[in-house]
């Protein structure tokens, strides 16, 4: 079994060899995991423990159950996902096979189906600023999920 810490937004695993499949980062000897990627790789069956999925799905907030669902929907599409704290967004999203150290997009979950301008505009000097495209993901009542890119286009 693998020993699993949970505290808030933060999960700790011994596994450190799930590193070299690009998740979590190594801290003080531990796999530092986001809690969407902890739910993902207990899905996959990549972390050995004796609880079901749904125990530690109980364990987070709505708000991450519905980011566990969009980030399992790009990982099985090939795309690499990692927090987007420091970029005011929910992850960086890295382009197939292409995790160089520069993502692609940052990508903002929305948990309603409408966006103020405020924000949406906030997000997109951020993105620009930093040469990175935005994806806003909607999940629907029906777990549907729709992905909106938006990029800045000089004329």
């Amino acid at each position: 079994m693998d020993e699993i810490r949970i505290f808030k937004d933060k999960v700790y695993c011994n596994n450190l060899n799930l590193n070299q499949k690009k998740y979590g980062i190594i801290q003080n000897g531990n796999l530092v995991l986001m809690p969407e990627e902890f739910l993902y790789l207990i899905s996959r069956n990549k972390i050995n423990t004796d609880k079901p999925l749904t125990y530690f799905i109980k364990k987070f907030s709505k708000k991450i159950q519905d980011r566990f669902l969009i980030y399992e929907d790009l990982r099985k599409k090939g795309y690499i996902l990692k927090s987007g704290l420091k970029f005011g967004s929910d992850f960086r999203v890295y382009d197939k096979n292409k995790f160089d150290g520069h993502s692609k997009w940052l990508l903002n979950v929305l948990h309603k189906s409408s966006i103020n301008k405020k924000d949406f505009s906030s997000m997109n000097r951020l993105a620009n600023s930093t040469k990175k495209n935005i994806l806003l993901a909607y999940l629907d009542s029906e777990n549907g999920i729709s992905y909106f890119e938006i990029s800045w286009k000089k004329l």
